[in-house]
């Protein structure tokens, strides 16, 4: 019985605690998973970037239209410019172009900036 009860003890005192090779497995894991976190808050950095470029270009376009809008004389002379918003130099350019309905005429607002897709608007207003 004697020999039984220390065996037992044994296996017990040995069973405790990580092995060295189980506990690197666990630190290969948790790295290989910290470095695909890090990647994809990369991206979510670059796609929140872009999202708020596009919506600032979306306001400088929408302001341009409103502007031409609320203007007591309707100005069909394409024009164009640059502004800084919050941050980012911006290039807007504004035409006019007939339509096949004579009495109206289409303004177009389109909004440039670096490493951005263009932002296009578009108004119809009544020919002066």
């Amino acid at each position: 019985m004697r020999h039984i009860a220390s065996s037992c003890m044994t296996t017990h005192k040995a069973e405790q605690g990580f092995t060295l090779i189980e506990t690197l497995v666990a630190l290969g894991i948790a790295a290989v998973a910290l470095t695909a976190l890090t990647g994809r808050l990369g991206i979510s950095a670059d796609t929140q970037r872009s999202l708020m470029a596009h919506a600032t270009m979306l306001e400088v376009a929408t302001n341009i239209l409103e502007e031409q809008r609320f203007s007591p004389v309707v100005n069909l002379d394409d024009r164009d410019g640059e502004i800084e918003v919050r941050g980012m130099p911006l290039k807007w350019k504004l035409t006019s172009e007939k339509t096949e309905v004579d009495v109206f005429v289409r303004q177009n607002v389109t909004v440039s900036a670096r490493d951005e897709p263009d932002v296009h608007l578009f108004l119809y207003q009544i020919k002066p």
